[in-house]
């Protein structure tokens, strides 16, 4: 009985032998198939060669408009306003009536210097009858000499009344016209400021104002460095010269929509501003349909300088590490590599590359996360449309 049991245990060891002996044979075949499994296939990235093209180099410039004309409409007599002749906020145009003043007092005014304008050449008259009737008795010494000078006195003096009479009436009639009040330009008149009904004071009462509106100017300031530069690359009274229609500046509206018409250089003012360093630029634009409107805040876009064969990379492409910009280059051999980058300022949706890459190098553009410096990828050429660039 002893014997049948160790046996039975015996066999049972082998049995469990040859079971942990298969097991191990199935894992190490398993390990071994693992090991040999194919490595996964090279990612799929988007590349774009590099142009080199024509860039123009345009700076933005805060800006606000203003019109080239602006007047004070002001009384130049005292007195009762009677008539207003405008509609506010309406375009007007020069040597049209805006207000009357009450002229009767100045009809009567010119009436009376009138009188005394008469009356002083009667004196005259009188005067020169006097001596014409003393001469020959004062030759006869038939009339004392005394008579005869005082006559001629009175020649004089009336003659001297005569011109301050004539003075008299011009102003009379100066202040008759000043009664009617005209729009000395044309242009939008604004608000009024004085009713019917309301005295008025010479040179001191405001009653409207009118600004031209066509064309109108946009101003913006230049730093003392910028003007310098931009002068030497071009001319000193005109630094921004473009060769597109003559009209080279763009004004950007405060809803960030482009103004329809294109502006040209007005004048650069005479002096820099000693307080902030910088110097005023007026712009000139065409405002037919009285669109812009003084005191608008808005952006003028002008190009200040032109570089020939630049090279362009894509912003999404550049990689900004500890303030150090790099891009991914994929060699013919389609290896990734990581290179290092100086880069200029914007143009559109690029950068202007300084050093760095080439023309015609193919820099990734989508699936930048997948590439790796060093190791292969299957690039996609996706070209840039050289319309956006202008070429």
């Amino acid at each position: 009985m002893r014997k049948t049991n160790c046996t039975m245990f015996g066999n049972a060891r082998h049995f469990i032998g040859v079971g942990i002996a298969l097991f191990l044979l199935l894992t190490g075949a398993c390990s071994q198939q693992e090991v040999a499994a194919p490595p996964p296939p090279p990612p799929v990235v988007v590349v774009s060669p590099v142009p080199a093209v024509t860039v123009p180099i345009s700076r933005e410039y805060v800006a606000r408009t203003e019109a080239r004309e602006t007047v004070a409409i002001r009384s130049r007599v005292d007195g009762y306003l009677e008539k207003v002749l405008f509609t506010e906020g309406s375009q007007v145009k020069a040597g049209q009536l805006l207000f009357v003043i009450d002229q009767r007092p100045f009809r009567a005014a010119l009436q009376e210097a009138q009188g005394s304008l008469a009356q002083a050449h009667a004196a005259l008259n009188k005067a020169q009858r006097d001596v014409a009737r003393l001469q020959p008795l004062v030759a006869e010494s038939a009339a004392p000499e005394m008579d005869l000078d005082n006559a001629e006195s009175a020649v004089e003096l009336s003659e001297a009344s005569i011109e301050r009479a004539k003075a008299a009436v011009a102003l009379a009639e100066l202040n008759l016209t000043f009664s009617e009040i005209y729009a000395p330009i044309s242009g939008i008149i604004g608000k009024q400021d004085v009713t019917v009904g309301n005295i008025v004071s010479r040179n001191q009462t405001h009653l409207t104002s009118i600004s031209s509106s066509d064309p109108m100017r946009a101003v913006f300031s230049i730093s003392e460095v910028d003007y310098l530069r931009l002068g030497q690359q071009t001319r000193a009274d005109n630094p921004f010269i473009s060769s597109q229609n003559g009209a080279p500046f763009e004004l950007i509206m405060a809803d960030g929509s482009i103004y329809q018409h294109r502006g040209t250089l007005s004048f650069l003012d005479r002096t820099l501003d000693l307080t902030t360093g910088t110097l005023s630029v007026y712009v000139s634009f065409p405002n037919p349909d009285r669109m812009l409107r003084p005191g608008l805040f808005g952006r003028v876009r002008v190009v200040v300088e032109t570089k020939f064969d630049t090279v362009l990379v894509p912003q999404r492409s550049v990689q900004v590490i500890q303030s150090v910009n790099s891009v991914l280059v994929v060699d013919n051999d389609d290896v990734v590599e990581m290179r290092v980058v100086t880069l200029g300022e914007r143009f559109q949706d690029f950068f202007i590359v300084m050093q760095g890459l080439e023309p015609g190098e193919r820099v990734v553009v989508e699936g930048v996360q997948r590439a790796i410096p060093g190791r292969k990828v299957r690039p996609t050429e996706q070209p840039i449309a050289m319309e956006s660039l202008g070429g």
